[in-house]
């Protein structure tokens, strides 16, 4: 694994892409009709439902129009303000597709999307949600959404996490990248503190320090000040 500091990832976007995308499709080839409708950590959603998300966001940014579709809200409680209307119509539109369906269609809007995104300028910028992203940032964050659903399935079909394939990595590279602004910012810790985090499992075994600065900024350190919170975490067994 690279430095786990770093916010960026050493692997190939476009390959770690369709990893996960395979990675997904051999977890939910085998399942059966009942494993297909059991819940998933997701609120409201089945497994059915999380591989109607992944066709729904990978042919959004072919450019795909989105399914003219309603949903009837009153019969989705999970569904909470406009930012969860928009990931559930997608998935509502597709509830009730046959299992073998919906594995074609997330195959085929993967195929599409690394088809159009090859053929595109290295330096494009793919529009999305809230603004535009770099090819690289979208690959990754498509990467990183479609291991976390495998893993969501994984955890409801009781089957073992799959941590350590590329798209795994490169999911603990983004999550480990941002710890110093959720130490500063999203916990508040006051200036002066300092976290020391100790990573370990396979092909991990690292400390990092990350210090609070003026107004709430952290950053990772060699060397921690102030008062000191011990944090250990394993990334795999």
């Amino acid at each position: 694994m690279s430095d786990l500091r770093e916010t960026k990832s050493a692997l190939d976007p476009m390959k770690t892409y369709l990893e996960a995308v395979l990675d997904f499709y051999t977890t939910l080839e085998p399942l059966t009709a009942d494993q297909w409708s059991l819940p998933t950590p997701c609120p409201g959603w089945s497994v059915a439902d999380l591989v109607a998300h992944t066709i729904d966001l990978d042919s959004m940014a072919v450019g795909e129009p989105a399914p003219d579709h309603e949903p009837n809200w009153d019969q989705l409680p999970h569904v909470k303000g406009p930012s969860n209307q928009f990931t559930e119509r997608g998935v509502d539109f597709r509830r009730g597709s046959p299992p073998a369906s919906l594995l074609e269609q997330m195959l085929s809007a993967a195929n599409n999307l690394s088809d159009f995104l090859l053929t595109q300028s290295p330096t494009i910028n793919v529009p999305w949600v809230k603004g535009e992203l770099t090819k690289e940032q979208f690959l990754s964050m498509r990467a990183f959404d479609i291991w976390a659903h495998d893993q969501d399935v994984r955890i409801a079909i009781g089957a073992p996490q799959n941590l350590m394939s590329n798209p795994g990595k490169d999911a603990a590279q983004r999550m480990f990248g941002t710890l110093p602004f959720i130490w500063g910012k999203k916990m508040g810790v006051p200036s002066g503190e300092s976290l020391q985090l100790v990573f370990t499992g396979p092909d991990i075994n690292e400390t990092l320090f990350i210090a609070t600065g003026p107004q709430e900024k952290a950053a990772f350190v060699s060397e921690p000040t102030g008062e000191i919170t011990h944090i250990e975490i394993s990334w795999a067994d």
